[in-house]
C-alpha cells in the first residue's frame, strides 16, 4: 500500500517507521527542510519531499494521483483541511486527518458525506480516557479503553467487577445490560479469558471485556455498582 503522508514531525516520524516496518511504501510531505533531513535520518530511508503539502504541484509531485492513503497530520488544521481538500480533487485515496480543534471535527466530516474524511482528535481522545478516570473513580468500577472502532464511535474496553457488586453471582442472561454493548468475553483472575453464554456467572474481581458505544461503558458501571 503506498501511504502519503503530509507533516514529518513527530508523529509523522513514528508513523512512518512503523508504516515502513510493516512493509508499506511512504512518502513524506515536509515544508522544513531540516525535519525532513532529521525523519530520513531517523528512518534511514530517503522519504522525505521537501515543500509545502498544501500547493497541488507538491502533492503531485510526490505522488497523490497513486496514493492509497493520504495522512493530513500537520499541527494546523487549516493546512490539514486543505490537503483533504485537495486529496478529494487529485485521487481516490481514503484521507485520514488530524484535527487539533475538536471544534473543527464537523469541517472536516462535511467534506464528502459518501466518502467521510476519518479524523483523528488527540483532544478529545484525552478528554474520553479523563471521563472514563473521573467515572471510574465515582463508581469504583474502573473502565480502560482497549481499542477504538469507527472513528471513536464504537469502544473494546474493560471494565471491572467491584467485590461487592449486586451483579456477582447474577448469570449473564440475567443482567440488563445497556442497549449499545455486547459482553465478548471475560477476564477472570487465575484462569483464561472465557467466552461467556448466558449462563456465565459473574464474579466479583472479573473484568468484562465488552463493546460500547458512546455512553454504554458508564451506564454499564452504574449498573455494576448500584445498590441491590
Amino acid at each position: 500500500m503506498f501511504i502519503l503522508i503530509v507533516g514529518g514531525g513527530k508523529v509523522g516520524s513514528y508513523l512512518t517507521r512503523a508504516l515502513i516496518e510493516a512493509g508499506h511504501e511512504v512518502v513524506v510531505i515536509e515544508k522544513n527542510e531540516r525535519k525532513a533531513r532529521m525523519l530520513e535520518r531517523l528512518i534511514d530511508r530517503q522519504v522525505a519531499v521537501v515543500g509545502d503539502g498544501c500547493d497541488p504541484i507538491v502533492l503531485e509531485s510526490a505522488g497523490i494521483a497513486r496514493a492509497d492513503v493520504v495522512v493530513a497530520d500537520t499541527g494546523d488544521d487549516e493546512d490539514n483541511l486543505v490537503v483533504a481538500l485537495l486529496t478529494k480533487k487529485k485521487s481516490k485515496a481514503r484521507c485520514i486527518a488530524r484535527v487539533n480543534n475538536p471544534r473543527n471535527r464537523q469541517i472536516f466530516e462535511s467534506l464528502d458525506p459518501a466518502d467521510p474524511v476519518t479524523v483523528i482528535s488527540s483532544t478529545e481522545i484525552i478528554l474520553d480516557v479523563l471521563r472514563e478516570y473521573v467515572n471510574a473513580a465515582s463508581n469504583a468500577a474502573p473502565i480502560e479503553t482497549l481499542h477504538l472502532f469507527s472513528e471513536g464511535h464504537l469502544r473494546l474496553v474493560k471494565i471491572g467487577v467491584p467485590p461487592q457488586s449486586p451483579l456477582a453471582g447474577k448469570r449473564l442472561s440475567d443482567v440488563r445490560f445497556p442497549h449499545g454493548s455486547v459482553v465478548v468475553a471475560i477476564d477472570r483472575a487465575e484462569s483464561d479469558f472465557e467466552v461467556p453464554t448466558g449462563d456465565t456467572v459473574l464474579q466479583g474481581g472479573d473484568e468484562i471485556i465488552a463493546i460500547v458505544k458512546s455512553g454504554a461503558a458508564e451506564r454499564m458501571c452504574e449498573l455494576l455498582t448500584a445498590p441491590v
